[in-house]
Formats: C-alpha cells, sequence, structure tokens
C-alpha cells in the first residue's frame, strides 16, 4: 500500500470512495451522492503541511483516504485541534486499511501542530467506535437523536485523542 498526499486528479476516486459509504447510512450524513465539482473547496482546504488529506492505493487504485479538517470553522483558539476524517472503499474495508490510515495520521499530529484528534462517528457505527477506542480515543461528547437517516434518529459521538 502507498500512501500520499492527494491530487486534484484524485479528486473523482475520493468522491467515488465517499459516495459508496452513503447508502449504509452509518458513515455520513449526507443522504444522496455527491459530486467531483461539489467538492472542489472542500478539496482546496487541505493543506500537506496543516490539514493534509491522503490517498491510499493499492495496485495503483486509489482504495481509501484521510483527511483533517480544523475544527470549529478554524477558529483560531482552536488552530491546534482537527478532525480526522476516514472512507475505506468496499471492497478493502475490514482488511486493515482504516487502522493503519489513522496511526500514519495520528504519528503526523505532532508535526502538523495537533495536540486534540477528533473523530466523530454516528452512535450506531460500532466500527468507527472499535476503531476510535483501540487507537486510545475517549469518548467525549454524544449529541444524541441529531440525525434524521431515512426516518431513524441517531446521534453523534465525540471521540477525542490527546497528542502527547
Amino acid at each position: 500500500m502507498i500512501v500520499r498526499d492527494a491530487t486534484e486528479a484524485d479528486l473523482p476516486a475520493i468522491v467515488a470512495i465517499y459516495n459508496a459509504s452513503i447508502p449504509g447510512r452509518t458513515a455520513t450524513a449526507d443522504l444522496e451522492p455527491v459530486t467531483v465539482e461539489s467538492r472542489r473547496a472542500w478539496f482546496a482546504q487541505h493543506d500537506p503541511a496543516r490539514r493534509p488529506l491522503w490517498v491510499a492505493e493499492i495496485d495503483g487504485a486509489v482504495v481509501a483516504w484521510i483527511g483533517l479538517s480544523s475544527f470549529y470553522g478554524g477558529r483560531p483558539a482552536y488552530d491546534a485541534t482537527a478532525e480526522a476524517s476516514m472512507y475505506v472503499a468496499p471492497h478493502v474495508q475490514a482488511k486493515g486499511l482504516g487502522r493503519d490510515l489513522m496511526r500514519r495520521m495520528i504519528a503526523a499530529c505532532p508535526r502538523l501542530g495537533v495536540t486534540t484528534l477528533l473523530g466523530m462517528f454516528f452512535d450506531h457505527n460500532a466500527v468507527s467506535g472499535k476503531l476510535c477506542e483501540s487507537l486510545g480515543f475517549e469518548r467525549v461528547g454524544h449529541l444524541e437523536r441529531i440525525a434524521n437517516l431515512d426516518g431513524e434518529i441517531r446521534g453523534l459521538v465525540i471521540a477525542a485523542l490527546r497528542i502527547a
């Protein structure tokens, strides 16, 4: 597996992986597929020096991605806090890719200036909860009943990892 900074040429693969997660209603609050065009501004917000967006390739194909986003709109007092988002293509899930990507991002946090890494996931997403817990994240918040997923009302867990 090769992990590298994403380029704009990777955006269609990034969007396809993200869109593949929407029907399961466990990984994102988007209810309809997004377009490459709608994600261009989001892509531009990533900076390899502070808020990277990485892709994982296997045999030359992008199969997963992970990125950091500034917390709470990037307000300066929260500069050392970032949210990690990660998506893995369905055909390579449950093979340890996500864990490997999260470990790499955690290891990069000191050079990125991140002292608190956040993971946010639906309360019914046991896989993400287990992954965060296994990597040392602590549940620091639970916003109950805030998302309507096709009539199913779900909550959002906020987990934090303090980076030494």
